[in-house]
């Protein structure tokens, strides 16, 4: 009947429900929410202000955290299924690996984060635990038994301030002080580690588009005797590699569609160095991300902190920045 067809065509051209940062964030804390906490609780919490993409954030990662068992995404988690480079044998030589590693491996990336404190101190400044590994593993290497080459492991203590203020008329959403431990779990000349306090500024100069400046202080460390000795300072040049610090940036296309890099640069007009790395971010389903990364220059991986490498990959992202 025509009653029938105007009705079949008016569902054809039903468009699904929009929904605002608000919105959003209320149905992710209704599913989470403590059985004591009222809707209106939760609004008042998602309706602090129109939220930006930071404070998107940090709202879902308050209402997570209410769950006992939560553990939040720190970094982004991905795999690279397909990485390539060009892998620099040089320190290997004299392990069992040798010059056996391929050019082609898996890298991927676990990184997560407990609220362990929240408003200490004064509000919108909480105290949390992350830890982060990365991975680059020699899987299709049936050769040398598919070892893993390297894995960088980086636990942190970070204070977090999530109110917004103004520095040289830059809104700053996000402002953090950690204490920051990365290495790389080996011993004798693999070994490679550092200790560093880093500032972090995230800024936030449009809706969809952020900018985040990490500087650091490296705790030093005593002269090594001997290279085989455990004590000591394992790569005391580091910095003349890896720099002070680096600028990265990230530009919300869409939902779960993003650009972000990275550069970083040590600022010596003489034996200049530094590293810039590209990431794509586009959707696949509604739960996972695909993901390009680009990495060229020094310190992908702390093993090559002072030898620069190329790596194109392409994989999944289980988690991204916001």
């Amino acid at each position: 009947s025509v009653n029938s067809a105007t009705a079949a065509d008016g569902e054809k051209n039903v468009e699904p429900p929009v929904f605002s940062a608000v919105d959003e964030c209320l149905l992710t804390a209704l599913k989470q929410a403590a059985p004591e906490q009222t809707v209106a609780e939760l609004r008042n919490s998602c309706q602090q202000e129109t939220p930006t993409l930071v404070k998107h954030r940090v709202n879902l990662e308050k209402q997570a955290s209410k769950n006992p068992f939560a553990i939040v995404p720190h970094k982004p988690n991905f795999v690279l299924p397909a990485s390539v480079t060009n892998i620099n044998q040089e320190p290997y030589v004299g392990t069992p690996i040798d010059s056996e590693l391929d050019d082609v491996e898996i890298k991927f990336q676990v990184s997560l984060k407990y609220l362990a404190a929240q408003d200490l101190v004064f509000n919108d400044l909480d105290l949390e635990i992350a830890f982060t590994a990365t991975s680059w593993w020699q899987a299709y290497n049936s050769a040398i038994s598919a070892p893993f080459r390297e894995t960088n492991y980086e636990p942190e203590l970070i204070f977090n301030y999530h109110h917004s203020w103004s520095l040289l008329g830059l809104p700053i959403e996000q402002t953090s002080l950690s204490f920051n431990h990365q290495s790389n779990g080996q011993t004798g000349k693999l070994s490679r580690s550092w200790n560093r306090i880093i500032l972090g500024l995230t800024f936030a100069p449009a809706d969809n588009v952020l900018w985040g400046l990490r500087t650091w202080y490296r705790l030093p460390e005593d002269e090594k005797i001997d290279p085989l000795d455990p004590a000591g300072d394992d790569n005391p040049d580091i910095e003349k590699y890896l720099g002070f610090g680096e600028l990265g940036g990230l530009w919300s296309i869409s939902d779960k569609h993003s650009l972000e890099f990275m550069f970083r640069n040590n600022l010596r007009t003489d034996d200049n160095r530094g590293a810039i790395q590209l990431g794509w971010s586009f959707p696949v389903n509604d739960r996972i991300q695909g993901y390009v990364e680009y990495f060229n220059g020094y310190g992908e991986s702390l093993i090559y902190y002072n030898q620069h490498s190329q790596r194109l990959g392409i994989g999944f992202k289980l988690t991204n920045w916001l």
